[in-house]
């Protein structure tokens, strides 16, 4: 009797190390099943997550691209606004110069979409005696701010000098 408990027990036992085998086989597939999802699932977010940093940085280098041109073309629409109103006060005062191309540079400003230059209203032209009338009324502020003496000298130097104050 007791080698029959015996017999059975080592069947039970040989059953039991059969259905452990069986079940760590089952649950180690599973395992690596799974693992092998998760892998799957972790290179399909990688992958995503570097598609879309990718188009982050192109998107980034366009809107870069388009300001820096953006900027190219204001700077380049001032500077012909620039040249323009030179050239056309100067054309006020009776300057024409043969190698400033005009047409040119309203053209060029009207194909950036700038603003076209509006002609100065009126020359502002100086006769040569006003402008000298005002540098001596400048410097003789300039002695009497100075102090007391300091613009009487120079008015006396004038006056030896045949130099109306």
């Amino acid at each position: 009797m007791l080698e029959s408990k015996l017999m059975k027990a080592e069947v039970t036992v040989t059953d039991q190390g059969i259905i452990v085998a069986t079940k760590s086989q089952h649950y180690g597939d599973k395992f690596k099943a799974m693992t092998q999802e998760h892998q799957a699932a972790i290179k399909k977010a990688t992958y995503e997550a570097q598609a879309q940093l990718d188009a982050a940085q192109v998107q980034h280098e366009q809107d870069m691209a388009s300001y820096r041109e953006g900027l190219k073309s204001s700077v380049v629409i001032s500077l012909l606004h620039a040249r323009l109103k030179v050239a056309y006060e100067a054309r006020a005062m009776g300057f024409e110069c043969p190698s400033w191309n005009v047409d040119a540079w309203e053209a060029k400003l009207r194909d950036l979409g700038g603003n076209p230059v509006e002609l100065p209203a009126k020359p502002v032209v100086e006769e040569p005696s006003q402008a000298a009338e005002k540098v001596v009324d400048a410097g003789d502020d300039a002695g009497r701010n100075a102090g007391g003496d300091a613009g009487a000298g120079a008015d006396e130097a004038m006056v030896e000098e045949g130099v109306a104050p």
